[in-house]
């Protein structure tokens, strides 16, 4: 895969995504609110759920050195756009 499109999209996830959510962590989240929104609540679950799934499959189909909790670790620091494209160029950054 184009190492420049990986860098866009992990860029992506970082800066806007993450920061998206950061700002609605610290100055409009409320739980009352965020748990009537089934939708929400639904997009929320259905993302945490895939990155177990990813770290479960990378777990057992290794592509690098760079282990399948460093999925996780990525994920819960910025969001599911920044970490895979990120874990995947890390593993492969080295391969031709």
């Amino acid at each position: 895969m184009n190492k420049t499109v990986l860098f866009l999209f992990s860029v992506t996830g970082l800066l806007v995504v993450n920061n998206l959510f950061l700002y609605w962590w610290f100055f409009e989240f409320d739980l009352n609110l965020f748990l009537s929104n089934t939708i929400g609540v639904a997009l929320f679950l259905e993302a945490f759920l895939l990155m177990l799934l990813l770290a479960y499959y990378f777990k057992h189909h290794p592509i690098g050195k760079y282990k399948w909790y460093w999925l996780i670790i990525l994920s819960l620091l910025g969001s599911l756009l920044f970490a895979l494209p990120f874990y995947y160029w890390l593993n492969t950054k080295d391969k031709k």
